[in-house]
């Protein structure tokens, strides 16, 4: 196959995960590349060291444009991109790129953005989601993780979104609390999660709800290994519960690929939603990273 020119180096750079992508002149990928150098495991590596440690073979173009995203651009990160404030273009983010001090690259950050949360002088953050979202185009988007992300995009223009912490909240539940003292051989248990999702949205007590993961446990009901299935259906349709009320049940775009995205999926048609797609997270970040650099005219 024939590529055109390099054009643009570009990476997702996170807290565990580092994904480099290197564009043609006509925004198609010549080459990727994965890197266990996210921000918890650089060492005593500069974040410059890092990414010049990755840039051999097809990536070693010191000369091209450089432009990351993700925690790269946090307050602990190469250096800080200020948060942009939603609503949110393009041209928007664009226009806010950080320049990275680099005595050998050329690199520009992008930002996160913050958002009003539903309770009165709260705020939502993300970053790297921004995007991703930037390379899907229009609709209601959830971006399931540590930090479950809710967006809404109109017309190429990110309005706002809602932050859940579901993935934090399920590790720290079943490794640090009582509800994982019953739990044992975890298996996918369809039946015990549509349980916790069907709860979930009929219950306002997420806190005293929770508690039933322990006596379900305790009285038998459900079985040891499927303990973990039903808390993950309750954490997730408290999620989708909330989405529900907010958006109405309305196509939906699941961002990402795996385990996770198929558990949200499973339980977004059983709670009602008929228009489901799953993005692969890894083409939406390329593909907004692209988008981000033809905006802010990094490349032509």
């Amino acid at each position: 196959m024939t590529y055109a020119a390099p054009a643009l180096i570009a990476a997702d750079w996170g807290t565990t995960n580092f994904r480099l992508f290197l564009f043609g002149t006509d925004g198609q990928i010549i080459a990727k590349h994965t890197a266990n150098i996210g921000l918890r495991n650089l060492g005593v590596l500069t974040f410059e060291q890092a990414l010049l440690s990755v840039m051999k073979g097809d990536f070693d173009r010191p000369d091209l444009p450089i432009l990351l995203s993700g925690m790269v651009g946090s307050r602990t990160g190469w250096v800080e991109a200020p948060y942009q404030a939603c609503p949110s273009s393009l041209k928007d983010i664009a226009t806010h790129l950080v320049d990275a001090p680099s005595e050998k690259l050329k690199v520009k950050i992008v930002p996160g953005l913050r958002a009003p949360a539903d309770h009165e002088g709260l705020l939502n953050v993300m970053r790297g989601e921004e995007t991703q979202l930037f390379g899907l185009g229009d609709g209601v988007f959830v971006l399931p993780g540590t930090h479950s992300k809710w967006a809404v995009v109109e017309e190429n223009v990110i309005e706002g979104f809602s932050s859940y912490m579901t993935g934090e909240m399920f590790q720290v539940l079943k490794r640090h609390s009582i509800l994982g003292d019953l739990m044992d051989n975890d298996k996918d248990d369809e039946t015990a999660f549509k349980l916790g999702v069907d709860r979930a949205m009929t219950d306002k007590s997420f806190l005293s709800l929770i508690f039933s993961v322990r006596t379900e446990g305790l009285f038998g009901h459900i079985k040891p290994e499927s303990l973990s299935s039903y808390m993950s259906g309750l954490l997730i349709g408290s999620e989708i519960r909330a989405e529900s009320i907010r958006h109405g049940i309305r196509p939906v775009g699941i961002v990402g690929d795996g385990t996770l995205s198929n558990l949200y999926k499973r339980a977004l048609t059983h709670t009602g939603f008929t228009d489901i797609t799953i993005h692969d997270g890894d083409a939406a970040a390329a593909a907004g990273l692209w988008a981000i650099a033809h905006e802010g005219k990094l490349v032509l």
